[in-house]
């Protein structure tokens, strides 16, 4: 069977939709029987790393400019190219943006039709909230009319969609994966050497793009409460954004200068050096303008390093964390809350081991990326027939 995923975030973007269509086509390849191609765009550059992904990846120029109408124009051409030369059994729309744009070439997709749906592309597209929005949605909706297939990454996901008017009967939940992280043992006797600044000091880790439906000024001002009762806490936060200036200078304003620090990107060796570091993670995430977390990948990744986390009871969020048992949930708007289980976290360094192994367990036996592929494979197979 020949499958085509489409899409139009793939590495070397380190978000989380990126992410999963690299451990759906891994896991998928890994898996055999299927002849398979990613489309993906290219990012001004070449990308010889494509040679070591065990499968193969065509880059589409242009396919991630800046100029969005130019973006749909580049990837809609280059789609409709593969698919009349490569002639595949199945297409497999990975992202909001390559369900849309698949879905203005219906006429010539007449093979069956898979889509992975995440959460903000249906919360702020059906209905769109703005002209523009808007205008994206009637082909967005038009995928999901002629699709096979729906693969939500969450309950909340499908609730989402099937609230939304799309036909349940289509619609399945397929959790997103991750894998163990490879080398962890030798990155975990490692980093207290690369880092031995930070041994006596509790550690709390932040991963997300500088945004504001992140929430990570809800988080600083937590923070600040915090650092009250903690005083030696440290809060490294990774990852770049159009929120870093702001953040940056409350930092400044709460007199956090000392204990939180924002890191900015980092290589793939620093990033796990902090989650090897890390007694926990904390990640704020709420509702702004219709963005919604469908999940949150790096909530899977932490576990995964054995760091329990502290997340909001907000989109897909309560899903990836059992509350108590793995990490905590707490309310958005609720700082002091919120910092009452940073505080109780990081009273107890073998608090967070124990959660953290907890954590472990159930990512390994829920969210491990070979069942992710193998759930994934069996409804391909499914809609093929």
């Amino acid at each position: 069977m020949k499958l085509l995923i489409f899409t139009t975030r793939f590495a070397p973007e380190n978000v989380g939709t990126a992410r999963y269509v690299e451990l759906l086509a891994g896991g998928l390849a890994r898996r055999g029987g299927l002849d398979l191609k990613v489309l993906a765009p290219a990012y001004g550059r070449a990308h010889p790393e494509d040679a070591g992904l065990g499968y193969p990846v065509e880059r589409i120029p242009g396919g991630h400019c800046s100029f969005i109408p130019w973006r749909y124009w580049r990837t809609r051409v280059a789609l409709s190219r593969v698919v009349a030369q490569w002639r595949p059994d199945v297409v497999w729309a990975a992202n909001g943006m390559a369900t849309r744009v698949a879905g203005t070439l219906l006429d010539e997709l007449t093979m069956p039709l898979i889509g992975t749906v995440y959460g903000t592309d249906v919360a702020r597209r059906l209905p769109g909230r703005t002209p523009w929005t808007w205008l994206e949605s009637v082909p967005q909706r038009r995928f999901y009319t002629g699709a096979r297939r729906l693969l939500a990454i969450t309950r909340f996901t499908q609730e989402v969609l099937v609230g939304k008017g799309v036909d349940p009967e289509k619609v399945q939940v397929v959790y997103m994966g991750v894998e163990t992280p490879r080398g962890m043992e030798e990155t975990l006797r490692q980093a207290p050497h690369r880092h031995p600044e930070w041994l006596d000091r509790p550690l709390l880790l932040t991963v997300g793009r500088l945004v504001k439906q992140k929430g990570h000024h809800l988080l600083l001002q937590a923070m600040r409460q915090v650092v009250d009762r903690v005083p030696r806490v440290l809060h490294l936060i990774v990852g770049d954004g159009p929120e870093r200036p702001a953040l940056a200078r409350q930092i400044e304003e709460l007199g956090l200068a000392e204990n939180v620090l924002l890191l900015g990107k980092v290589s793939e060796e620093m990033l796990r050096d902090c989650y090897a570091l890390a007694w926990a993670f904390v990640l704020t995430s709420h509702e702004v303008r219709s963005y919604v977390e469908g999940m949150g990948l790096v909530f899977l990744e932490a576990a995964s390093w054995g760091v329990p986390s502290v997340g909001t009871r907000h989109g897909g969020i309560p899903e990836a964390i059992l509350d108590g048992q793995t990490g905590f949930l707490v309310d958005s708007a609720q700082p002091t809350q919120l910092a009452t289980r940073l505080e109780y976290l990081l009273e107890s360094r073998e608090r967070c081991r124990q959660l953290g192994l907890a954590a472990q367990i159930h990512v390994a036996a829920n969210f491990n990326v070979e069942r992710m592929a193998a759930q994934s494979e069996a409804q391909l197979r499914e809609v093929v027939g």
